[in-house]
């Protein structure tokens, strides 16, 4: 049976989906103190949660057997997701369910600004009748940027399109096609795009990145008189800097549906003297009936599936969905991780930068994203990375965890596209440490097999698998025989042999697929007797 415990009010056509099912004991506490939670949680292995349960290190530690926690919901702030993917839990939100409802919230909330309606009401309801004082601006004929063009971004700037407005968004990480084919304009510079709008939305996730975005310089590089809204995260924004902006009459107005802490203490937003031109809302950009069925929905279903080993969606700290990539595609994936096992193992050293280049029309649709966000990578960036870091942590380093420890240590880690021309589709790894650099070029020939193409510009044609010993040695008449010879007298068989000469450079390199495994009393003998200038050994195992 599985445990799942239920920590916040959900709303109950997701609590059915879980109740249901004949494997799982649901339990439901709400309310619960701290010691409560840390002492329900020992034996749970799932979660359902909103944004009120602080899953910090603490208390994922106290979950010895969870495997799984589900937010209802869109942010993941009150989860420590790096302690989560360490410990190999997979952390759930339902992203899609809420759209429609924030999409259409923040246009509440700046049509309540330009036209001053909360203000307008309670004129109204105290008696009184000032139609003078509420004159607003109109949407028509403005110019909006929308700060992150994901899902809520991208349906807000087709909105505004229908409202006339003339639509730029910032986003460094979405691809000019998309901007393209939601008719706006992509901006390359978030304080060259402040200084043309006349209303900014705001719509990206919390992150190290993202924390303060809008701070007093970017508040001072905005359009005098502009409109702020801030529907998505509260700390985007620096809240004293934004009262001030507005005192100042920098900005004319700004909505917030989110705030730095909530409930909001002591907030410098709700100062009498800014009620004119700031609306304020609880948080409840996601608050629609439909909105809260469809995220309860959506997080237990991909709980369960989770739990039980079937295909899931939404998993926040997950790179990737393998079972969302095509057949060819996984076989580059299994390949880029022996890449870059293969690239480490003969490194020397520890890895300080990984570069790989996905090259060929297999990889057309592959958004490139050359930053330091752990849980953005490509698939194939990952599973390189995972293999380089085999090599140094353990075969137990996994999916989640890659990433993270890559930029723990300040591991740099880059991406690039490109077009192939020997071979239809390749991968391309750089990894390069203190003393050396790696070259490797790898592809899936058309019976779906896995090759190693190219090393440090030798090429040459190698199977990927099993135990190999990689080797450069003077390219001169001997020095093979002498390799297979002591390998003869070990008593390790040779299975594949694989050989590659750059002309003019008088080196070679060569590839040996053995039976056994190679300790480093074999590889000492043959830098010595076959008079090799360096010789390494690497261990593929199959599995993912």
């Amino acid at each position: 049976m599985w445990e799942i415990l239920v920590t916040e009010a959900v709303h109950e056509a997701g609590l059915k989906i879980l109740s249901s099912d004949p494997e799982v004991n649901l339990t439901q506490r709400l309310g619960m103190s701290r010691k409560e939670l840390l002492e329900a949680v020992k034996n749970v292995h799932a979660m359902v949660t909103r944004s009120g349960t602080p899953l910090d290190r603490e208390v994922l530690a106290a979950g010895e057997n969870l495997k799984v926690v589900a937010r209802a919901g869109v942010g993941v702030d009150n989860i420590d997701l790096p302690e989560a993917s360490r410990r190999g839990i997979v952390v759930i939100n339902a992203p899609t369910g809420n759209t429609l409802a924030a999409t259409e919230h923040t246009f509440a909330v700046m049509l309540s600004v330009c036209r001053k309606l909360p203000q307008a009401y309670q004129s109204l309801i105290d008696g009184r009748w000032e139609r003078k004082r509420f004159t607003g601006i109109q949407l028509s004929g403005k110019t909006l940027l929308v700060v992150g063009l994901g899902r809520i971004g991208g349906r807000v700037a087709s909105r505004a399109k229908a409202f006339g407005m003339t639509v730029y968004a910032y986003d460094p990480y979405v691809s000019s096609r998309r901007a393209e084919d939601l008719g706006v304009r992509l901006m390359p510079d978030l304080a060259g795009a402040l200084v043309l709008a006349d209303v900014v939305t705001l719509h990206t996730p919390m992150t190290e990145e993202t924390t303060l975005m809008i701070d007093e310089k970017m508040l001072r590089a905005c359009k005098k008189g502009a409109i702020l809204i801030n529907c998505a995260r509260g700390r985007l924004v620096d809240e004293k800097a934004c009262v001030e902006a507005l005192r100042e009459g920098r900005l004319a107005g700004a909505g917030f549906d989110v705030f730095s802490s909530e409930p909001p203490e002591d907030n410098p937003l709700f100062a009498e003297d800014l009620r004119e031109r700031v609306v304020l809302t609880p948080h409840i950009g996601a608050n629609t009936r439909e909105a809260q069925s469809a995220v309860s929905e959506i997080a237990a279903s991909n709980l369960l599936a989770a739990l039980k080993g079937e295909p899931y969606e939404h998993a926040v700290n997950l790179p990737f969905m393998e079972h969302r990539l095509s057949p060819p595609k996984r076989l580059f994936l299994s390949l880029s991780r022996k890449v870059g096992a293969f690239a480490a193992s003969i490194l020397d050293g520890a890895p300080e930068r990984m570069t790989l280049r996905m090259k060929g029309d297999l990889f057309e649709d592959e958004g490139i994203l050359c930053f330091e966000n752990p849980y953005r990578y490509s698939a194939f960036t990952v599973a390189a990375l995972k293999g380089v870091l085999e090599v140094h942590h353990g075969p137990e380093t996994s999916y989640m965890a890659a990433p993270l420890l890559a930029k723990e240590r300040g591991f740099r880690v880059e991406e690039g596209k490109g077009s192939s021309s020997t071979y239809r589709n390749v991968i391309e790894l750089e990894l390069a440490g203190e003393r050396k650099t790696i070259q490797v070029i790898a592809t899936v020939t058309e019976e779906g097999r896995h090759r190693i193409v190219n090393v440090g510009g030798y090429w040459i044609d190698c199977v990927p698998e099993g135990n190999l010993i990689v080797f450069q040695n003077h390219d001169r008449p001997g020095v093979i025989g002498k390799v297979g010879s002591l390998l003869g007298e070990l008593n390790i068989n040779i299975a594949n042999f694989a050989l590659g000469r750059k002309n003019g450079s008088g080196l070679a390199l060569g590839v040996l697929q053995v039976d056994s495994e190679v300790d480093c009393v074999v590889l000492e003998r043959l830098r010595s007797v076959a008079d090799l200038l360096w010789a390494e050994s690497v261990r593929l195992e199959e599995g993912l």
